[in-house]
């Protein structure tokens, strides 16, 4: 059974009796009508929301026929009589009087005191479809409530919700407008703060695996309101976990890659609050295995309560440590009984581009090697065409994935005539969604032996197809311009020089003759 510790969401037991259960009229249960005409059971519907935004009226025990919130399923409740001193009956002038005289931190220790609890003692239930518990009937586990003050104890949540504290309910109660009569069934309305969360990643500059890739985990605020007073108060705890894909990412500096503050939601230029990381500080951070965990420090959550109107911010800076599609989510909760809900999901991939090398030109016969060609990947046109025309500091700006043993940018075909050139982010997808393609331009930097250099920057993009892509080929031109001298001994175009010449000879000759006959 939890305690009253676990149980401090909100700021008083005052708050909890007002704020969740019912006003009793707008006084006490000392203001019923007179006992000699109450009912000895009352049924009990409690109806969960979600808490808005402005702290609604007082609950009346009857229904309302607008909610004012979302309702919500899955809460579970349990309900236990608090037991009383007096030895009359639970609708007596005297237990009136007692019931008016309790407040909920001696409920809870009256309660929390009992061992063992009869069957028409408690009840338990979770919300359904529409965020109901009906205890209504004449069931002695299910159905209607013995008279007396019950205490009513919120012990489990779905993920995203925030756990709520205990409040009271004196049954029976009397009808708001007409107070010689009883309600049959009384109507409470708790409040529950929900929060979601998000997961981004920034990577959109990042090109090549090893580079490092920043994620942003943010949360709602989990401070709740004090439905009595409206202002938030600070919620029990507050984790976030984070499971870096393993053999993908890694913190790129330890825990020193993750910070923490409070930032100002859906404003183009947020203000901020910046937390300190340590055990004296706003926050912790730890790692096991490949999971980070972010626990905030009571310091810490009273920073929330004090900015409620701030999302809390978790940012991880991972080194990428191999190509692929790197899917990552964050999860966080409020109360160590809670189960943890997930944020929305972020994505970066990285893949890979097949070159495909020809030769073109050669003589018949010819055995032309396609292994040993080099070339460099660049991220913009403009540096690809300075690099072909052997800028140093052009070179400098080429791309060095950390991946495949090609770290130092430079690729080489094989006796196929292709490479792989690996661990490119992928040309139309960056900060976890599409965007406009960013092409690569491949120069290369050593030709084919007796092939010419290509004379311009190919651009090539890296997507699901391009490490196994065969249709685009890129082509070197065999070496066969410029006048090439003979070999010693050989013939070659010394023999058609002088055929050449011999044949101007024999031109010359006849024309002269032909001149002299004519004279």
């Amino acid at each position: 059974m939890l305690n009253t510790k676990k149980r401090g969401i909100l700021a008083s037991a005052g708050a909890l009796v007002t704020a969740v259960a019912l006003a009793f009229g707008g006084a006490a249960a000392a203001n019923a009508a007179p006992a000699t005409n109450a009912p000895e059971r009352s049924g009990l519907v409690i109806t969960k929301l979600e808490q808005p935004e402005a702290t609604g009226d007082a609950a009346t025990g009857r229904p309302l026929e607008t909610l004012p919130g979302e309702t919500i399923e899955g809460v579970s409740f349990t309900a236990h009589r608090v037991p009383l001193d007096t030895t009359k009956g639970a609708t007596s002038h005297e237990a009136q009087q007692e019931i008016a005289g309790i407040s909920l931190a001696e409920a809870q220790q009256r309660v929390d005191a009992v061992q063992t609890w009869a069957p028409e003692q408690t009840r338990s239930g979770k919300t359904d479809g529409a965020g109901e518990i009906r205890w209504v009937g004449a069931s002695a586990t299910e159905g209607d409530l013995g008279a007396g003050l019950w205490l009513i104890r919120e012990t489990a949540t779905p993920a995203g919700v925030v756990a709520a504290g205990d409040f009271l309910v004196a049954l029976p109660l009397t009808e708001p407008t007409k107070k010689e009569t009883w309600l049959d069934t009384v109507y409470v309305y708790p409040k529950n703060h929900t929060i979601s969360g998000t997961k981004t990643v920034a990577n959109a500059d990042k090109l090549v695996v090893g580079d490092t890739v920043t994620w942003t985990v943010s949360i709602k605020n989990p401070s709740p309101r004090d439905p009595a007073t409206g202002k938030p108060v600070a919620v029990e705890m507050f984790q976030i976990t984070d499971e870096l894909a393993a053999d993908y990412l890694a913190l790129a500096k330890g825990l020193d890659s993750v910070t923490a503050q409070l930032t100002e939601p859906n404003t183009p230029s947020p203000k901020t609050v910046d937390l300190v990381a340590g055990d004296a500080g706003d926050y912790t951070t730890a790692l096991a295995g490949n999971t980070v965990t972010v626990t905030f420090t009571a310091t810490g959550l009273a920073k929330l309560a004090e900015n409620a109107a701030f999302d809390a911010t978790v940012k991880l800076e991972t080194t990428v440590l191999k190509q692929g599609s790197i899917k990552n989510i964050a999860q966080f909760t409020t109360s160590a009984s809670q189960p943890k809900k997930n944020t929305t999901e972020a994505e970066i991939k990285y893949g890979d581009y097949q070159l495909v090398k020809d030769t073109e030109g050669a003589p018949k016969g010819t055995d032309v090697s396609l292994a040993g060609a080099e070339f460099m990947v660049f991220a913009d046109k403009a540096t690809a065409e300075a690099a072909l025309k052997g800028d140093s500091t052009a070179r400098k700006a080429a791309l060095k994935p950390e991946t495949g043993g090609h770290t130092d940018g430079v690729w080489s075909t094989d006796e196929t005539g292709k490479v792989l050139i690996t661990g490119l982010r992928y040309s139309e997808h960056a900060d976890g969604a599409p965007v406009a393609k960013q092409g690569y331009w491949l120069v290369e930097t050593k030709a084919l032996e007796s092939h010419q250099l290509l004379t311009a920057p190919v651009e090539f993009f890296v997507n699901d197809t391009s490490g196994t892509q065969t249709a685009q080929v890129i082509v070197n031109q065999y070496d066969r311009g410029g006048f090439v001298l003979p070999l010693t001994g050989g013939t070659g175009t010394l023999m058609l020089t002088v055929a050449g010449i011999a044949l101007l000879a024999i031109v010359l000759i006849v024309a002269r003759r032909r001149r002299q006959a004519a004279e």
